[in-house]
């Protein structure tokens, strides 16, 4: 027998003892031992009345469980205690998806942690598509939402649940529908925001489907919604002649506009500018913002000359400070 062969005997052995520093000390040398295969000897101390073991017997399978299968949880997932059926679920992700019958076991617990982890394992496998079609149909929506996000779901699986019950449910397969280009009716599109669907995931379909109502549907917009319009419309459209942009121009939704302009050049992008900034029925600090984002212009001669007519014809005070400093900015940088 080897010494490392004795030794394990030694330590299992001790692990029955009623010293209880004969066991701490096997429990120990096991850990140093460092072998996957004395996982099973923890196996007893999982129901231990020592708080102790019973956290050494925990931390064994969070050590060794990996090098092994995902059979090696069997002991955690079929015990009565809440805490261990956890612990193996929280494990799961470091395991391939092949064996799945204990893990199914799992699933059948009667807690959404160990649900949701042990769905997200079974449906990396292949051959569940039973699971999955039991998965979509889960009163649960957070479980449905796992089924919507595996392999086995598709363009077509995310349109029928877009009239799930749970707004959750419905935003995860606007977002992923978004990447197909699907069109959505207006009317769906409605009572969506009605039923609370955040507007930042039906911008993209309004957008690309039906940009003549874009304003209709963006009253009330927030800062982060807007930075999605935004980003939006500068990777679709190109030039003041898009559908979205002449919309928003005709219904003088200037700080949108103004954002999408950002960068751009061009006669008729400066004459849309200039004629805003001027524009006395537009809000001033909005004006303003128009003139600030020119400073990186002022090195043009017709830049300054439009800001030094805007200073001394502008009914603003803001607007005309405004303009003076970008008509005099060039010479304050060259001095």
């Amino acid at each position: 027998m080897s010494e490392v062969s004795t030794r394990f005997t030694a330590a299992l052995s001790n692990l029955k003892s009623r010293d209880d520093r004969k066991r701490r000390r096997a429990v120990r040398e096991l850990f140093e031992m460092d072998d996957e295969n004395n996982l099973s000897a923890f196996i007893p101390l999982l129901s231990d009345k020592d708080s102790w073991y019973r956290s050494k017997a925990l931390d064994a399978f969070r050590m060794w469980s990996m090098r092994k299968s995902v059979d090696s949880l069997e002991p955690l997932i079929s015990h009565q205690n809440l805490d261990y059926n956890r612990a193996a679920a929280n494990l799961l992700e470091k395991f391939l998806a092949d064996d799945t019958e204990v893990v199914k076991q799992l699933f059948a617990k009667d807690d959404i942690i160990c649900k949701t982890k042990s769905a997200e394992f079974l449906l990396k496998a292949d051959g569940e598509e039973i699971f999955f079609r039991e998965l979509l149909e889960d009163p649960d929506s957070r479980l449905r939402i796992i089924a919507l996000e595996s392999k086995y779901c598709s363009a077509e699986i995310h349109e029928q649940f877009l009239n799930d019950q749970s707004v959750k449910v419905v935003e995860y397969c606007l977002g992923e529908l978004s990447a197909v280009n699907f069109v959505i009716e207006d009317r769906l599109l409605g009572d969506m925001l009605d039923r609370g669907i955040k507007l930042g995931l039906i911008i993209p379909y309004i957008v690309e489907n039906n940009p003549q109502k874009l304003t209709n549907y963006i009253e009330g917009i927030n800062t982060q919604e807007t930075k999605i319009l935004v980003d939006l419309l500068q990777q679709k459209c190109q030039t003041l002649n898009d559908e979205p942009i002449k919309t928003l121009i005709k219904e003088c939704r200037y700080t949108i506009v103004g954002r999408w302009l950002q960068g751009r050049r061009g006669e008729l992008e400066d004459e849309l500018r200039w004629q805003i900034i001027a524009d006395e029925t537009v809000d001033e600090i909005e004006r303003s913002r128009f003139l600030e984002r020119l400073f990186s212009r002022c090195d043009e001669e017709s830049i300054r000359r439009m800001a030094e007519k805007i200073s001394e014809t502008s009914s603003s005070e803001l607007i005309r400070l405004t303009a003076h400093n970008l008509s005099t900015a060039e010479d304050k940088v060259k001095t």
